[in-house]
């Protein structure tokens, strides 16, 4: 493997050679089109859209996280973070994916407001040993908001307003927002969410940062490896920026062939939170109802996530003989870093062949069956390695589908730095829960519940 890099595979993607993949001549001749969406990415550079990718070079953000790492890590013993969605999914990915065993801090995530989850863990954890990281780019997330009061009222119950103040963290905006506000009036420590940055983009900054550099994460290589490969990506050549060929080749399946349904499927048990981040990426970035220009089109990839070689035994039979509307990514290990062999089993002939085989070979040999019973039914999937799961690696993992996001953005003509569905969605919920001002979308939900024709009771 070249430079020990990061590796993406289309040659399964392109017909003739698979015959349901993306015509060959439409991928080459792709140059002209290509040149309008590096044209339009740059333009969203020089408007600032583009921030996630200055993150990796953001010398300050680095040395806040890393001095509040310092300063946490001699006090207590575990971190909690309290964040839902882009405040929570990266930072649950790096500390899955690399976090030393053990920990230099047990790190738990709060993101859903399941009461038995969050009774559970707060009765679970020792609070005297315990920093609470709450993230939040508006300060007003919903879901945070509601996690944040229960924290405060018990660390200020047991702690006073010293003891709770010293135990909690508040990532959000730096100059504005309600947390910002609370936290400057109750004396609470901050780290910069940055304002031109969004949340499913925030993973390198202090967002995703903190958590995983407490957690024992070597986040300097995390941000080398994020520079390699958005030096890779700085080229306007389609096949020669892995980026732009991700979102090229994701955009041709749609738009060719009709494989609307994007499947990354990851061969590491460690690699499960980031394909959780990446269906909340695609999602968000892609699924808009207007176009740039303001037209109604209602465009989107549906993103789907799924672990090998459990699979195998399940989605495997839908990809291979049902609906032909998916493209398959499957993201696979080299070295895992571990090594179990089954033992001999001479006296078990009916499994002999095993004896001896490494658990990484045969996790191996499960990819390479999906993939080879896709080819053969006519069925495209690409495949994404990495050399080994490390930090430097996931860096460039990270900033690949970021690049590829931004890059499928311009491709298809829409913002992929909004997201006008999910703030509806926030503005319903505000009303639900009372939020003066929001009464208006309240009432929506009221008169929508009135009709209750088609409602068994």
């Amino acid at each position: 493997m070249a430079d020990n890099r990061l590796v993406l595979d289309i040659q399964r993607s392109v017909a003739p050679r698979v015959p349901g993949g993306v015509p060959e001549d439409r991928l080459v001749g792709m140059a002209q089109a290509a040149t309008r969406a590096f044209q339009q990415v740059a333009q969203w550079r020089d408007d600032g859209k583009l921030s996630f990718a200055k993150l990796p070079n953001d010398r300050v953000l680095l040395e806040q996280t890393q001095q509040m790492v310092k300063a946490v890590r001699g006090q207590f013993r575990e971190l909690v973070v309290v964040g839902i969605g882009g405040a929570s999914l990266g930072a649950r990915m790096l500390c899955t994916a690399l976090a030393p065993k053990p920990a230099a801090m047990k790190v738990h995530f709060v993101d859903n407001v399941d009461p038995r989850t969050v009774g559970e863990l707060f009765g679970r954890i020792d609070p005297m040993a315990t920093v609470f990281n709450v993230v939040s780019k508006s300060g007003s997330t919903l879901e945070t908001t509601a996690h944040f009061l229960v924290l405060r009222d018990l660390l200020r119950g047991r702690f006073g307003k010293k003891g709770y103040a010293e135990r909690v963290i508040v990532t959000t905006d730096p100059d504005s927002g309600p947390l910002h506000a609370i936290a400057e009036r109750e004396g609470l420590r901050t780290l910069t969410f940055p304002k031109d940055v969004g949340g499913r983009f925030s993973v390198l900054s202090p967002a995703g940062l903190f958590p995983a550099a407490a957690a024992g994460v070597d986040i300097n290589a995390l941000l080398d490896g994020a520079r390699a490969m958005m030096d890779r990506c700085s080229t306007d050549t389609v096949l020669s920026n892995p980026a732009a060929l991700l979102a090229t080749v994701h955009y041709l399946a749609d738009r060719e062939v009709n494989r609307r349904v994007n499947v990354l499927w990851s061969y590491s048990d460690a690699l499960r939170p980031f394909t959780e981040w990446y269906i909340q990426l695609w999602a968000q970035s892609l699924g808009k109802r207007l176009s740039l220009n303001g037209t109604e089109i209602h465009n989107g990839l549906t993103p789907l996530a799924c672990t090998g070689a459990q699979e195998q035994h399940g989605l495997l039979q839908l990809l291979v003989e049902g609906p032909e509307d998916k493209l398959v990514t499957f993201l696979s290990v080299l070295d895992h870093q571990a090594h179990l062999e089954a033992p001999p089993a001479q006296d078990v002939p009916e499994f002999g062949f095993l004896g001896g085989m490494d658990f990484g070979a045969v996790l191996e040999a499960g990819r390479r069956s999906s993939e080879l019973a896709l080819q053969e039914v006519g069925r495209p999937s690409l495949r994404i390695t990495l050399p080994v799961l490390n930090a430097r690696a996931m860096g460039e993992l990270i900033h690949l589908y970021e690049h590829a996001a931004a890059f499928a953005g311009a491709l298809y003509g829409v913002d992929p730095f909004d997201q006008p569905g999910v703030e509806e969605g926030k503005k319903i919920g505000f009303g639900l829960m009372g939020r003066k001002g929001f009464e208006p979308f309240a009432e929506k939900v009221r008169q929508s519940d009135q009709n209750s024709r088609w409602r068994l009771t």
